[in-house]
């Protein structure tokens, strides 16, 4: 339900358990899944892509268990790991959640052997879909300037690109400037 601000309530949007889409499955991250998910985050041309801290997989164990939980019920972030019928090929994360504006942020990151086949584009539509058929009205992300693959994705999907947030995004050390894409309830 979307929120009402003459009721003065907010949105009942809750981030996924799961979603399938073709031979696609994006679930929550689980312990086991870190070893394999690890590298992303020290991977420059991953994880510095998508903002994704640069840890080690024992502090992503801690996150996990620790920090998680937390984040997912105020609405601040939702990960998930992509899987196709060989395993893991990437992730993607539902956060920012604002129940006062019906807006969602919508991250993904693929390893670069899973680039190319459309799954990125398939995983951020399903999550976008979600969105839209339980009260978001907004689904908004933030891409480096540059990073012309992840423009590619949203583009696919209909996003608009709306301008440029100065360092607002953190790339190989510093603070880079970041493209606003945003798609709405009622785009064609």
């Amino acid at each position: 339900m979307r929120s009402d601000r003459e009721q003065a309530t907010l949105s009942s949007y809750r981030f996924p358990d799961e979603l399938r889409v073709d031979e696609l499955l994006l679930r929550a991250p689980v312990d086991a899944d870190v070893e394999t998910v690890a590298p992303a985050f020290l991977d420059p041309d991953v994880g510095g892509e998508a903002s994704l801290p640069p840890v080690d997989a024992e502090t992503l164990r801690t996150m996990l268990r620790e920090q998680l939980p937390h984040l997912r019920e105020l609405g601040l972030m939702s990960p998930y790991v992509i899987l196709d019928g060989e395993g893991i090929v990437g992730g993607t994360s539902l956060h920012h959640f604002d129940p006062m504006r019906d807006a969602v942020e919508v991250g993904y990151w693929l390893f670069a052997a899973a680039r190319g086949r459309g799954i990125a584009t398939r995983a951020v539509r399903a999550m976008v879909e979600h969105a839209f058929a339980n009260g978001i009205y907004r689904v908004e992300a933030h891409v480096r300037v540059g990073n012309e693959r992840s423009e590619k994705v949203l583009e696919r999907l209909g996003f608009v690109r709306e301008g440029v947030k100065r360092r607002h995004l953190r790339h190989e050390g510093e603070r880079v400037d970041a493209t606003l894409f945003s798609r709405l309830a009622d785009d064609a």
